[in-house]
């Protein structure tokens, strides 16, 4: 990834019907000639007027971003396939990394929709018992992939971050304990019949990753390099596993705002790059309309407000815990980036045998993993950079295309109001773990026990404050 803001050149494909397109009638992306504008290799980056924006409006979405106690490491903002504006914290850049937590499972969602148009997987409504068999005969096996997806399988798992709660939350267990999550997933026991009960479920997610490993022959993570990453020009990327080689389809895609911008970008573009159709069409339409049968703001592994909200237009997002959002409003041909201060480990990207001491969350360990915002309001984000399409002037004589690289993060984020510190280490990283186990195309359909093998997880846990997350459906973690 080239990591100076350098002006690039964008692609521009003809309109016109495509294989796998939203059906008619149903909200799509690709209007018109400047709407089909991707990046290339490097983003181009204009001025907020040339695209119907006040840049003096949408300045108040930054001010809100970067006040104190909001730990806001990058935003960009992406209006006809261009960066118009892109904000950084002191000490962060273009090229810094950044964390997705759950956003990660809008990427596992689209690698799910390509596998379908390639054949690996049948069809939405396979029975989760063709990758793990153990599951016939018991009250899972009519849980089917549909299910999964829409957080609806019925297993138990409760998804609760208050630090206190390592006896009773599954996600917490997984994260801290486990070093097989997937089998941990894998062995939850059904609580309610499929498909009657919504729950925001990191297990569910996690299931995925065995769908994805035994239909493909191949990891998560490598899938994603074979037909989604460089396709749309993502990198650098990293996508955590656990000890035995699983991708963490729930979580832990580490890479930059600018490159969570251009997956944003693909779904606005119903999946079209240029001239490849990267993810079906069909499939981002579906992934953002058909929702949970008993919860209707959750997609396919998307957040949904198809009504909208205050002065923001229907849209969709992938977010994740701590403040990390990719925001999509079609009906603007706007995508919006907003990720928290991370610092990444010097480590492999492996929970071996546990992702907490090397991801850790909700600034429980200072200087390391991601911080929170004390507070955060989409409609007092997003209302001004709205506003500032509508309320915009017209294009500026002198507006044009930047011809050489904007001013530094640093000094674009010079007049912000307090912005987080970024990369400041108060605490020594935990050690690095030694190599993952060999990744096989097995999938273990049974849960090992809940072993405490890593005893300093337990202890950040606990010497946390407590800080209860509602599950469902407020928890997007």
């Amino acid at each position: 990834m080239v990591s100076c803001l350098a002006v690039g050149v964008a692609l521009a494909v003809p309109i016109g019907p495509f294989a796998g397109a939203a059906p008619t009638g149903t909200p799509s992306a690709v209007a018109s000639g400047a709407d089909a504008v991707v990046p290339g290799a490097d983003w181009v980056v204009e001025a907020p007027e040339l695209h119907g924006m006040s840049s003096a409006t949408l300045d108040a979405a930054r001010t809100y971003a970067f006040a104190a106690g909001r730990n806001t490491q990058g935003v960009v903002v992406v209006r006809d396939g261009v960066i118009v504006s892109e904000w950084y914290a002191p000490g962060a850049s273009a090229s810094s990394w950044a964390a997705s937590w759950s956003m990660a499972k809008s990427f596992t969602s689209s690698l799910i929709g390509i596998a379908i148009a390639q054949g690996r997987i049948p069809s939405i409504d396979v029975p989760m018992t063709t990758y793990y068999p153990d599951w016939a005969g018991t009250p899972r096996a009519s849980i089917t992939l549909r299910d999964v997806l829409h957080m609806e399988s019925g297993l138990d798992w409760r998804e609760d971050y208050d630090p206190t709660s390592l006896g009773s939350s599954q996600i917490i267990n997984m994260v801290a304990l486990q070093p097989d999550q997937l089998a941990y997933a894998a062995g939850r026991p059904a609580a309610h019949p499929p498909g009657t009960w919504f729950n925001y479920s990191s297990g569910d997610a996690m299931l995925l990753s065995g769908v994805l490993q035994q239909a493909t022959g191949m990891s998560a993570e490598a899938y994603a390099h074979q037909v989604l990453l460089g396709q749309i020009g993502i990198g650098p990327f990293e996508w955590w596993q656990d000890a035995a080689g699983h991708t963490l389809t729930y979580c832990c895609v580490d890479t930059t705002s600018r490159d969570f911008a251009r997956f944003g970008l693909l779904y606005l573009r119903d999946g079209l790059w240029g001239s490849q159709q990267v993810v079906p069409a069909s499939w981002v339409h579906d992934s953002i309309t058909d929702t949970a049968q008993t919860y209707s703001g959750y997609g396919y592994q998307w957040w949904l407000d198809l009504g909208g909200s205050g002065s923001i237009p229907p849209y969709y997002s992938a977010r994740g815990h701590d403040g990390q959002y990719i925001y999509v409003i079609p009906s603007l041909d706007l995508v919006v980036v907003r990720n928290g201060t991370y610092v990444k480990s010097p480590c492999p990207p492996v929970a071996n045998p546990a992702l907490l001491p090397y991801y850790p969350p909700s600034g429980l360990v200072p200087g390391q993993g991601t911080t929170p915002p004390d507070s955060w309001s989409d409609e007092q984000f997003l209302g001004p950079i709205v506003a500032s399409i509508t309320g915009a002037p017209g294009a500026s004589a002198t507006a044009g295309r930047s011809a050489a690289p904007p001013a530094s993060s640093e000094e674009a984020a010079a007049d912000a109001t307090s912005p987080a510190a970024v990369g400041a280490v108060d605490a020594d990283p935990a050690p690095c773990p030694e190599p993952p186990v060999t990744p096989t195309t097995t999938t273990p359909t049974t849960s090992p026990a809940s072993i405490p093998t890593l005893d300093a997880a337990a202890a950040v846990l606990t010497a946390a404050p407590a800080t209860s997350v509602a599950a469902t459906p407020a928890f997007t973690g």
